[in-house]
């Protein structure tokens, strides 16, 4: 099932009434004889009440199926299939996590 992901703006950063974020830059790794389309990014809390702290983040978009199907403005967008499995879920951690990312999210089904 293959489904539009919207890519993040890179360099961009968001504040929050705690932090920053923003994305860095777009990665594609070699899973399963596929190809999957990630962003990695930071966050940092650096206004919060409770101290400061910060980590490098990534969202799987899913199993490449074409980049680039259409644009918006500025902004990609991507046919993808989501990571429904949650055995290759736990690898692709598991590779982005060697490389000192702390949180990996899955774009949603």
């Amino acid at each position: 099932m293959s489904v539009h992901f919207k890519h993040p703006q890179l360099e961009h950063e968001v504040e929050s009434i705690s932090g920053v974020y923003a994305y860095t830059y777009e990665k594609r790794l070699p899973v399963d004889d596929k190809e999957i389309l990630c962003f990695i990014g930071y966050a940092i809390a650096n206004k919060s009440c409770c101290g400061v702290g910060g980590c490098m983040f990534a969202t799987v978009a899913g199993f490449l199926q074409e980049y680039a199907v259409q644009k918006e403005g500025d902004s990609i967008i991507s046919a993808v299939e989501p990571v429904s499995d949650t055995s290759t879920r736990q690898r692709i951690e598991a590779m982005l996590r060697l490389e000192g990312i702390q949180q990996v999210q899955f774009h949603a089904l």
